[in-house]
């Protein structure tokens, strides 16, 4: 495959997203469909604070979408998600424009995700991870 014909279908990746995924994650989804990606998963119990890990996991719930004010003044929202691998459980905490995944139902109970170059870390509610500035989720179909 060409570098062209590659660029095409993350572009056609993008807007069958319609936006939601960025040329990066697109890139990783159609190398995935071509059966090309191959990324080491870890496993949620072996999950440690302050790491950065990929995942892959079945969403066994999603919690309600939830609108709060920043300190600036801007809305914002925030949803989580329980992901179990097997291993175990953990929580993966979507924001702002990653909400839209679960409203337009990318996203549903008993899905498989992955979370690639997510960050892990402790919190009241036990492991959580979070997709952060370079982090990706991707669905699987």
């Amino acid at each position: 495959m060409s570098v062209q014909e590659f660029g095409a279908k993350v572009k056609d990746k993008v807007a069958e997203w319609a936006g939601l995924v960025d040329d990066k994650t697109a890139s990783l989804i159609v190398l995935d469909e071509l059966g090309r990606l191959e990324v080491p998963f870890n496993k949620i119990s072996d999950l440690e604070d302050a790491t950065e890990v990929s995942v892959r996991g079945r969403v066994e719930s999603i919690g309600p979408v939830r609108e709060f004010a920043r300190k600036s003044g801007e809305q914002g929202r925030v949803v989580n998600v329980e992901l179990d691998d097997g291993s175990g459980r953990c929580r993966l905490t979507l924001w702002d424009e990653d909400v839209k995944m679960i409203e337009r139902g990318y996203i549903k109970t008993g899905k498989t995700l992955r979370a690639l170059d997510c960050y892990a870390r402790k919190s009241n509610f036990g492991l959580e991870i979070g997709r952060g500035k370079f982090g990706s989720v991707i669905v699987e179909e």
